[in-house]
C-alpha cells in the first residue's frame, strides 16, 4: 500500500480531470452528463456552489459530495460519490456510489485509501453504517482473488444485499424527450 495517496473532496476545477476515472465504470458516458452530475452534487453539497465539499465554517464534511484519492502530484487514482441518508435498519447511513479505482500498479493501495476516506466521512457525519454500491464491472466473477472486493472485506465490510436495476428508459420507453420532440429509442 502506498501511504502517499491523499483523500480530498473533488473541487469544481477538478471535474474534468475526474472524467477519465468515471469513464472506467461508465464507458460511453458523455462529458456533459458527467459535468452536470458532478456540478449538481457539488452544488447540493456546499449550498453555495463553491465545490469545497465541507459545510461552510463548520469544518465538517458536506452530507453529499465526491471524494477523490490523489497522489502527491495531484493526479487522481480513484473516487466515489456519497450521500448521508436515513436507512430503515441502520439509521443515518453513508451511501456510496460510483466507486472507481484507476491505477496500474497499486489498485489495493488506492482502494484502501478510498475505504479509509469513506469510514472517516461516515464517522464525521455521524453515520452508523456505510452502504456501497459497486459497479458490476468492478467485481470479477471468474476470479478467486479480486483486489477491490477483497479490500472491502479486509476493512470489515460484508455483502448485505444484491441490487437490481431496471432501466425504464430502455425497457419501457420512458426516455426523456429529445430536442426534436421525439422520445428516445422509438
Amino acid at each position: 500500500m502506498d501511504d502517499g495517496f491523499i483523500a480530498k473532496p473533488l473541487g469544481r476545477r477538478q471535474i474534468d480531470q475526474a472524467y477519465p476515472l468515471v469513464c472506467a465504470i461508465a464507458p460511453g458516458l458523455g462529458v456533459d452528463q458527467w459535468r452536470a452530475f458532478a456540478a449538481a452534487l457539488l452544488d447540493s453539497a456546499t449550498g453555495s456552489g463553491s465545490g469545497k465539499g465541507t459545510v461552510e465554517g463548520a469544518g465538517r464534511p458536506a452530507d453529499r459530495g465526491i471524494m477523490t484519492v490523489q497522489n502527491a502530484q495531484g493526479y487522481m487514482h480513484g473516487l466515489f460519490s456519497y450521500a448521508a441518508e436515513p436507512h430503515l435498519l441502520h439509521g443515518r447511513t453513508l451511501c456510496v456510489d460510483n466507486f472507481v479505482v484507476l491505477d496500474l500498479f497499486d489498485v489495493a493501495g488506492v482502494a484502501e485509501a478510498l475505504l479509509r476516506a469513506m469510514e472517516g466521512l461516515a464517522r464525521q457525519l455521524g453515520c452508523a453504517a456505510i452502504h456501497t454500491t459497486l459497479p458490476d464491472r468492478t467485481v470479477q466473477r471468474d476470479s478467486r482473488r479480486d483486489p477491490i472486493p477483497d479490500c472491502f472485506r479486509t476493512e470489515g465490510h460484508r455483502q448485505e444485499t444484491i441490487r437490481f436495476c431496471k432501466d425504464l428508459a430502455v425497457v419501457n420507453d420512458n426516455a426523456p424527450a429529445v430536442a426534436d420532440g421525439r422520445r428516445g429509442a422509438e
